[in-house]
């Protein structure tokens, strides 16, 4: 099937004056945030995207090797057609703190009819972008959600209307910005694009402008999500279609496009609902101190392998897995405990609800049966 790439080439001549913004144009942004285009784009400047593509690819596959599959390609692809490579980056920033539990970057596109779209990177590869994505569980607000705010706020300076996107956490930090901006701002944003992004709990988003924005905010997620159904999603959202399996239809080039349009279905598969439920009563089972000190642990865990990037794992796999052994070895008793009873806790919940899923995927076959005979 065709996936933004096609789209590319399809419409990649028009320009947004001839034919307007559309939400596969809102995908590519979004994405557009995940380049690591440190010494390329600064703050107090000025680039096209294809000023910034002839930059990057100046530093050779140095650079592409910290990327997510398809990134760099699609720089390219962007930076080559008429539709997108003459759009201006502003405003890239890019924020990696350890100490503070964040791993924060956005940037800025300058649309021809005189809006900004402000996209919003998701977790890169670093271990302090997983990390940040565990602290989430057990607190509000994160590091990254609180940096979305105010980059939204110095970016929205000015006049002019705003949109806002991301993929992933990215998407979390497009619509948490957008509620809790002023309402001076939150006017002025024309539509949020929250890709595959994880809700929130409910009482998280109460005395914010959240119900203000929420008839702007486009979710999009595809039919086996399992990040983009953690929380709750107080509004709509789409289910689009991915030409992949399971996990890896969080990746935004399995998406299937149709023209100017993602390709819809009309809900999620069994695969979701399973992951959703079981995560759901997993996180909802845990006390505030228990959520605490189980990701304190698993992070503990993690950076036992002593390692930056989870590329760097992967090439020295053994040697980590190793390391991380003896992480758990050194651990507290109780931490150690509260680990593996946790473990023990996640496993059951996954069996029940299987058992539950697998069941009502039996008695939806039948019914489908029972309607096919009838007729």
């Amino acid at each position: 099937m065709a996936n933004v790439f096609d789209y590319i080439n399809w419409r990649g001549d028009l320009s947004m004056t001839a034919d307007g913004f559309n939400t596969v144009d809102a995908v590519i942004l979004s994405r557009l945030s995940y380049l690591q285009l440190d010494g390329i784009v600064s703050t107090g400047t000025a680039l096209t995207i294809r000023e910034a593509a002839d930059r990057f690819f100046a530093y050779g596959s140095k650079t592409e090797n910290v990327l997510w599959k398809g990134d760099a390609e699609l720089l390219r692809a962007a930076a080559d057609s008429g539709r997108f490579g003459g759009l201006k980056i502003t405003n890239y920033v890019n924020i990696v703190d350890g100490s503070a539990w964040m791993q924060f970057a956005a940037l800025t596109v300058a649309l021809p009819d005189g809006r900004r779209f402000i996209s919003y990177r998701g977790t890169d590869n670093t271990v302090v972008g997983w990390q940040e994505d565990f602290y989430m569980f057990c607190h509000f607000p994160f590091p990254s959600q609180k940096k979305a705010l105010a980059y939204l706020e110095a970016a929205a300076e000015g006049d002019g209307r705003l949109i806002l996107g991301g993929h992933s956490k990215g998407g979390n930090l497009a619509v948490y910005a957008a509620s809790f901006c002023t309402e001076s701002i939150r006017e002025r944003i024309d539509a949020v694009y929250s890709l595959d992004g994880p809700g929130f709990e409910r009482k998280s988003l109460e005395g914010s402008g959240f119900c203000g924005i929420k008839e702007r905010i486009h979710t999009l997620v595809p039919q086996s999500s399992v990040f983009g159904m953690l929380f709750e999603h107080m509004e709509s959202y789409t289910v689009v279609r991915s030409s992949r399996r399971g996990f890896l239809q969080h990746d935004i080039y399995s998406w299937d496009v149709e023209r100017t349009e993602l390709i819809t279905l009309p809900q999620t598969t069994a695969t979701s609902v399973f992951f959703d439920r079981t995560l759901k009563e997993f996180i909802d089972g845990m006390s505030a101190e228990e959520k605490q000190r189980l990701i304190s642990g698993l992070y503990e865990l993690v950076t036992g392998a002593d390692v930056d990037t989870f590329d760097e794992m992967a090439d020295n796999l053994l040697k980590s897995i190793a390391k991380m052994l003896g992480s758990i070895k050194s651990m507290k008793p109780g931490t150690r405990a509260l680990i593996l009873s946790q473990s023990g806790k996640l496993i059951k919940s996954a069996g029940k609800n299987l058992f539950k899923t697998a069941k009502q995927k039996k008695r939806s076959s039948q019914n489908t049966t029972k309607r096919g005979r009838r007729s």
